[in-house]
This record gives structure tokens, sequence and C-alpha cells, in this order.
């Protein structure tokens, strides 16, 4: 069922027009159709320098509903902010995996159905090398963004740096190991109960970690390529901690794939979904629990949110806690409310300051690509530290091998 699935999402981007050409993307021509919607949404190459506003917002006003897919389960918030800013536009959302919207956008517009507006989701090698260049997806940047409060804007070139936009980053979130802080409580020498990656594979841990399926999360998938990638790290962290070289099986590359075959010999748990594995974890009154695989840092304000957990980040694993991605903010190609969509995606950006509305910020484990952004405290943004951020053309080029060898 698993290879299934993937032989169906690709068959559906290629429907919808990507060709794919010796590892390589090539662009399709625009339709007239995406020509006129272009210029009439006055997106892309038609993008004015200075947005008018007021008229925008009367537009987005006369349009109807704005369909928004979002990765994010912090959608309320979003909801909330938005109806704030723009009172009188309403949002229908869509709870969905990047996955699922990956599956969704393709199979419709290969259908020749334009429902969707914007997206928020992560998976950026899908969405820089294949739906943005074969314009199933289109980048907007706001020429200006909220400041200090609605009130005021500032440019956002000013406040996001270049390489998040394009395309454009509305947040970055971590994907890390968690344990039971209170199962096992911080020591001074050792704050987990975890020294590296490679204790994920061994017998004590054995049906004891947790993790969202890769085949329904390209971001979890991700961090398995990584570790491939990286696997000269993984290879010195195990002699870090074993103090003897790693010994490969029989017929197996490097050590991320030894790592691989590991965990999976190790019957690792997979769930659907991120908040399944860390409520496992978290959960009170353990006294044997699992600890997670790669699981989305934000996840740890369950530990005030009413889910009652006691997670904590495994900080100091060797030779990382995890990954770091991109969640990605784009106007679905010939939205039917081009208008709303930008009034959403502006309202994504958020502003300076977290606590005037834009709560999506205001919570552990989610932080703003914006320099001009106060972290509240708690923010995890030194997560970017301890994690591998995804690299997008490595994925692109060797990722189906990983991918390959996991489903084997």
């Amino acid at each position: 069922m698993k290879k299934l699935g993937l032989v169906l999402l690709v068959s559906l981007i290629l429907s919808a027009g990507v060709l794919v050409c010796a590892g390589t993307a090539q662009e399709v021509p625009l339709t007239p159709e995406q020509d006129a919607w272009l210029q009439a949404a006055q997106l892309g190459p038609y993008q004015p320098e200075t947005e008018d506003w007021d008229a925008i917002y009367e537009a987005a006003k006369g349009e109807g509903t704005v369909v928004f897919y979002s990765v994010t389960s912090m959608f309320p918030l979003i909801i909330e902010d938005f109806e704030k800013a723009y009172p009188g536009i309403d949002v229908e959302v869509y709870d969905m995996s990047g996955n699922e919207q990956v599956e969704k956008l393709t199979r419709e517009q290969g259908a020749g159905i334009f429902d969707a507006d914007v997206l928020l989701l992560s998976n950026a090698t899908t969405v820089i090398m294949e739906l943005l260049p074969q314009h199933l997806l289109w980048n907007y940047v706001p020429a200006t963004i909220f400041g200090a409060d609605m009130d005021h804007l500032v440019n956002t070139s000013d406040v996001i740096d270049a390489q998040y936009l394009s395309p454009l980053v509305n947040s970055f979130e971590s994907k890390v190991v968690f344990y039971n802080y209170v199962t096992y409580p911080l020591l001074l020498l050792r704050p987990s109960p975890l020294t590296s990656l490679w204790d994920l594979t061994l017998p004590e841990w054995r049906q004891r970690v947790q993790m969202k399926d890769p085949m329904l999360a390209q971001e979890t998938m991700n961090f398995i390529q990584m570790v491939v990638k990286y696997s000269d790290a993984m290879a010195a962290a195990y002699k870090d901690q074993f103090g003897e070289d790693l010994v490969l099986s029989p017929g197996i590359e490097n050590a991320g794939y030894e790592w691989i075959k590991r965990l999976v010999a190790n019957d690792i748990v997979l769930t659907n979904s991120d908040g399944t594995a860390a409520k496992a974890v978290g959960a009170p009154g353990q006294e044997n629990p699992p600890v997670t695989g790669s699981v989305a840092s934000s996840k740890l304000r369950y530990n005030a949110d009413g889910h009652g957990t006691n997670l904590a980040i495994a900080w100091d694993l060797e030779p990382m806690a995890g990954i770091t991605k991109s969640n990605f903010a784009l106007i679905a190609n010939r939205s039917p409310h081009p208008n709303a969509a930008k009034l959403l995606i502006r309202v994504l950006m958020g502003a300076s300051s977290a606590g005037d509305g834009f709560g999506m910020w205001d919570v552990p484990g989610v932080w703003s690509p914006r320099t001009d952004y106060t972290a509240p405290i708690g923010s995890l943004d030194a997560l970017q530290e301890s994690t591998w951020f995804i690299d997008t053309s490595w994925v692109y080029q060797y990722g189906t091998a990983v991918q390959d060898f996991w489903l084997s």
C-alpha cells in the first residue's frame, strides 16, 4: 500500500503537467488561462511594486470564502488573527499534512479543478523542485507586512532575508527526539536517557520508539534522508558512544543506511501523526515510557495546553537532535480568490510582536524568519544549532534511493 500511494502521487504530479527528466524538473510554459489569471490577479510577473491594500481588501470582500490548506493544527489562531485584520472575509480551512495537500492539489488541478487559494506546507523538495517550477503553486511576497501592530507597516524585504523570500518562508519548525522528563528527570551530566541516535536501535528501546510514518509526511522522510546524507557524522557518533568503529551489515553502503536498518529491525512504532507519538511519550504515570523519533518541536506545547504531557527535547543528542524544516505560504495556481489569498498570506507573515494577535508564533517550537521579531522565551529557536537543515537539492538527487531502502 505504501508503494502504491507513492506511485499514485507521482502519477498525479505528472498528469498535472510536471515533466521529470534525468532527475530534474523541466518547466512547462504558461497556458493562456494561467497568464490571463496572473494578469487579473496581479501575481507573478504582473505583481506591482506598490500594492493598494485598501483596493485589495475591497476586492477580496467581493470574492467569497478563501480556501486554506494548513499543515499546522494551530490554524484557529491564524483564523482569529485574519478575522481581526480583515473582518468580513470567511476562511474555509482544511487541516492536512503536506503530502495530503500535494495529492489533493495535483489531483484537482490535473482534472481542471481550481478550488484552493493558500497552502501552508513544508514539503520543501516537492515545492521547490516541482510544484513551483511547474506553476501548480505561485510564490507571492507582499510588498509590505504588519510591523509592531496592524496599524504600522514595514517593507517585507527589510525584515526578511532574501533567502527566505523565494519561496516565502512563513516559519521554521524542528522535528526532534522527545522523552518523558518525569520518568527520566533532568540530570546535570546526562539531561536525557539517550546519548545518540544510535540508542534508538538498541535492545532496551525495542518497540519503544514512536514516530509518524515517513510515507505520510515528507519532512519525516527528510529526517531519514538527512541521516544518510550525514553518514560520516553518524559513524563518528557511533564510535564516540561505543568506543569502536561501526561494522556495516553486508550490502549496506554507509552508517546512515545501517542506522535505518537497525531502527526498523528494532520494531519502531509508526503512527499516523506527530501528535499521537508525542502524547504516547509524554503521558504521565508511565514507568517505562517510549521516546519519539522525529516529531514536531511545537508539540512541546502539549505540556501546557491541557494535554498534561511531560515532554522534553533530547537537546544533547549526537550527532544531531533532528532536523529543521521551513513552512512555506504559497498561492495555488488559478486561485479563485486571489485578493483574499494575498491578505491571508500577509497575515500569515505576522507582526514584529506575537502578543498583538498573530498568536501562531507565540508557542514553543515555531519561530519566524523575520529579523524584527523578538521570539518569546521558550520559542526553541536555538534548535537551529542542534538540528540539520533539510538539503532539498540532495534530497531531490538522492532521496528516492533512501525512500526505496526504507520501503524495502
